[in-house]
């Protein structure tokens, strides 16, 4: 009895040896227990500076050198952290834009990788002949890349720099000077471009139009932007009113209530919109109400831009309605120029035949880019979709052209 338990023990010694030695050769375990140096499991990032986040499985790979395989599997992790991060990039812009500032994103993003994972963990690490490859799960920081993106101009760089128009107006219906200078300033910091104040009052001087006429009316909201050739509008209202003394000093507490919206100008769209309220305590009357104010729109920025650049990586990625009229088809035309459109346009998302009338087709279009560069796209495939193409007039968000098919 006592040999056939002795024989029992080595024979599950020696599956045991080989079942470790088969296990070394193409795996390493991951956990506190195993022994496996430089490796943690589940990593944590003391420094992330938090917001909106998403999760994305990525492997990374290194080759054993004579640093040892300690050095590169943390090498494959290190891989693995920046494909985490590539991805993420990717999904706020398009390959094109990734592509073209390559060398920008480069520096400014992928060489401080580890600043954007909020946390990881290994998945797996395994050795195939002298390559590591390792995979992990790591949240990264959308906001936080979105953010830097943005300063170094390649997001709003992507929309073609929108041209911002500020018009937020107090309860008396003028102008709230303290607000509108506070908000441009801190969404200035940002990369946002603003019309100057001092074009705005002198475009209200020429045009003659009252600032409560204004507030009132959103065509004069639209002819203003016209003038200025802004793009997108914020709007609304910005006033603070008096709250409370402070008890035993001569200091005043007035609360701010604030409800702005920005808005796409060509169609009236809404890209953004928040209401806010705080204190602000002054030694008088007219400080209290400009620290109130001021403190709103510094409070604001960071979701209202948030907002913005959301809606409009949502059109980078997916694409924005644009409509185009064409003139100078007949119904079999009208059909057979949507087709086109579908198969030569290559950004081009849908199409939508919205009707003839006249001469005059309607074609409402989702696509990856500006109005500009779907101009530009339609006039170069002219030949291919086999029409001869005169572009007329185009704006931020329709297109006015002549076609005639060829024969």
């Amino acid at each position: 009895m006592k040999k056939i338990l002795t024989l029992i023990i080595i024979i599950l010694n020696i599956i045991s040896c080989a079942t470790m030695q088969e296990q070394d050769n193409s795996s390493v375990l991951i956990g506190k227990d195993n022994g496996q140096i430089g490796v943690v499991n589940n990593w944590s990032n003391p420094n992330f500076k938090g917001g909106k986040t998403t999760t994305i499985i990525a492997e990374g790979y290194a080759s054993s050198d004579g640093r040892g395989d300690a050095n590169a599997i943390e090498r494959a992790l290190e891989s693995a952290k920046r494909n985490a991060v590539e991805q993420a990039v990717g999904s706020i812009i398009n390959s094109q834009t990734t592509v073209k500032n390559n060398k920008l994103i480069e520096d400014k993003i992928y060489e401080k990788t580890t600043g954007y994972i909020s946390s990881y963990k290994v998945l797996s690490i395994n050795k195939n002949s002298s390559l590591w490859q390792t995979k992990i799960e790591a949240t990264v920081g959308v906001d936080l890349l979105q953010d830097n993106l943005q300063a170094i101009g390649i997001l709003l760089d992507r929309k073609q720099l929108p041209l911002m128009l500020i018009l937020v107006f107090d309860n008396e219906g003028n102008i709230n000077t303290t607000f509108n200078t506070a908000l441009e300033k801190n969404m200035s910091k940002k990369g946002f471009k603003f019309v100057s104040a001092r074009t705005i009052n002198n475009s209200l001087e020429k045009e003659n139009i009252d600032t409560k006429t204004i507030s009132k009316n959103k065509d004069y909201i639209k002819q203003l932007a016209n003038i200025t050739k802004s793009q997108v509008v914020i709007t609304g209202k910005a006033d603070a009113s008096f709250f409370t003394s402070i008890q035993g000093t001569a200091l005043k507490s007035y609360r701010s209530d604030i409800a702005i919206t920005a808005i796409n100008i060509s169609d009236y769209s809404t890209i953004a919109r928040t209401t806010y309220q705080v204190g602000g305590v002054g030694g008088t009357d007219e400080d209290a109400k400009s620290i109130a104010l001021v403190k709103s729109a510094e409070n604001i920025t960071e979701d209202f831009s948030s907002q913005i650049l959301s809606k409009w990586q949502e059109e980078i990625q997916s694409g924005s309605e644009y409509t185009i009229y064409v003139s100078g088809l007949d119904f079999s035309s009208a059909i057979d120029f949507e087709d086109e459109l579908k198969k030569n346009i290559g950004d081009i998302k849908e199409v939508y035949n919205r009707g003839l009338s006249g001469d005059t087709s309607t074609y409402l279009i989702k696509y990856v880019g500006s109005s500009k560069n779907l101009a530009i796209d339609i006039n170069k495939n002219a030949n291919k979709m086999g029409y001869k193409i005169l572009i007329d007039k185009f704006d931020d968000k329709t297109i006015t052209l002549k076609a005639n098919k060829k024969e």
